[in-house]
């Protein structure tokens, strides 16, 4: 049988306490699949929950399958949250965006080496 799985149950398994925990850990064997909102809802939620983002996102794929995002995109964005301190958003956008020129007035995509199309310019 397959499932779909949200935030909560990804955040009963990661984190070290969770009323949600034995449970969790009883269906984490299952076929499972969830999106890339719950990566990004997870991403958002890191910090709260004391979770190192690559990590996260490491688990994330350990544990089910993410529609919407290839695996490299899912850690590229993690690893831009964690090391390169970009917000989720942003760090999504770099990640999805890949080799690709970006168009945005953002400067932290200039510091990754990303080429930009500079929004502020004239």
């Amino acid at each position: 049988m397959k499932y779909y799985a949200d935030t909560d149950f990804f955040l009963a398994i990661f984190k070290e306490k969770d009323w949600l925990k034995a449970k969790a850990m009883s269906l984490a064997h299952h076929n499972i699949s969830t999106s890339v909102s719950t990566a990004i809802e997870l991403l958002l939620l890191a910090k709260k929950h004391s979770l190192e983002p690559e990590r996260t996102m490491s688990d994330l794929l350990t544990h089910a399958v993410v529609e919407g995002i290839l695996p490299n995109q899912l850690l590229a964005a993690a690893h831009y949250v964690q090391v390169e301190n970009l917000t989720v958003l942003d760090a999504f956008h770099a990640a999805y965006c890949g080799n690709r020129t970006i168009i945005s007035s953002d400067q932290r995509f200039d510091k990754l080496g990303m080429r930009r199309i500079k929004l502020e310019s004239k």
